[in-house]
C-alpha cells in the first residue's frame, strides 16, 4: 500500500484538496491492482484512508469515477514516456527503446495495472470511449516513430500499424506475469522484449 498523504497539512486549500484526492487515487490504484476493481468496494477504499464512505463522495461520484481518475493519471504518465521518446536524439529504433523502457516500468505500477487490466475491462460508456480514443492516439504516435525508423533504416520495412500493435500487446500483458520481487527490474525486461522483437529468436 502506498504512503498515504491524507493528513499532510499545507497552507493552500486547493493544494490540500488535491493532496487528498491523490491519496484516494493512490489507495484505489493499489487495491485495484492487488485485488481487482470488481472486488474492491468504496468501503475498502474509505477504510484504508480512515474515512467514512460519505466523505469519500467529496472526491469521486462513484467507484467507476475513481477508476477513470486512476486511468487518467496513468495516461498522463504514458504521455511522459512519449515525451522522452520524442526528445531522444537517437534514430527511430532508439526512440522505440526509450519509450518502452519507461513504459515497462509504468505498466507494472499500481496505476499502470489499473489502466491496462482494470480500466480497459471495466470502464463503460463515455469513459470507455475516451479511454479507447486516448489509447488509439498513443498507437498513432508510436506508428509515427516506427515510420521514422523505417525512413532512417534503423527499422526494416514493415507495417508500422502491425508492429505497434504487437509491441503494445506484448508490454500490456506485463501486469499479468511480472514479479515485482523477481531479480530483474521492468526496464531490463522491457529491453529483453524489444531485443527479442528486433533480433528474433533465430540462432
Amino acid at each position: 500500500m502506498p504512503a498515504i498523504q491524507w493528513h499532510k497539512k499545507t497552507k493552500d486549500v486547493e493544494e490540500q484538496q488535491e493532496l487528498k484526492r491523490r491519496a484516494v487515487l493512490d489507495v484505489a490504484a493499489s487495491l485495484f491492482s492487488s485485488v481487482g476493481y470488481k472486488k474492491t468496494s468504496l468501503d475498502d477504499i474509505a477504510a484504508e484512508l480512515d474515512l467514512t464512505k460519505p466523505a469519500l463522495y467529496y472526491y469521486a461520484r462513484n467507484k467507476e469515477n475513481i477508476l477513470m481518475q486512476c486511468a487518467l493519471v496513468s495516461l498522463e504518465r504514458v504521455g511522459l514516456c512519449f515525451d522522452a521518446a520524442q526528445g531522444s536524439t537517437g534514430d527511430g529504433l532508439d526512440r522505440v527503446h526509450v519509450f518502452f523502457r519507461s513504459y515497462a516500468a509504468l505498466v507494472v505500477s499500481d496505476f499502470g495495472s489499473s489502466l491496462m487490466r482494470e480500466a480497459r475491462r471495466n470502464l463503460t460508456g463515455k469513459n470507455q470511449e475516451k479511454l479507447r480514443q486516448t489509447l488509439r492516439d498513443g498507437q498513432d504516435f508510436l506508428e509515427e516513430v516506427i515510420e521514422a525508423g523505417i525512413k532512417d533504416k534503423s527499422i526494416r520495412e514493415c507495417s508500422p500499424k502491425r508492429l505497434a500493435q504487437v509491441l503494445f500487446s506484448a508490454f500490456n500483458q506485463m501486469p499479468e506475469w511480472y514479479d515485482p520481487d523477481g531479480p530483474e527490474p521492468p526496464e531490463v525486461i522491457g529491453d529483453q522484449i524489444l531485443n527479442l522483437m528486433t533480433n528474433g529468436i533465430k540462432a
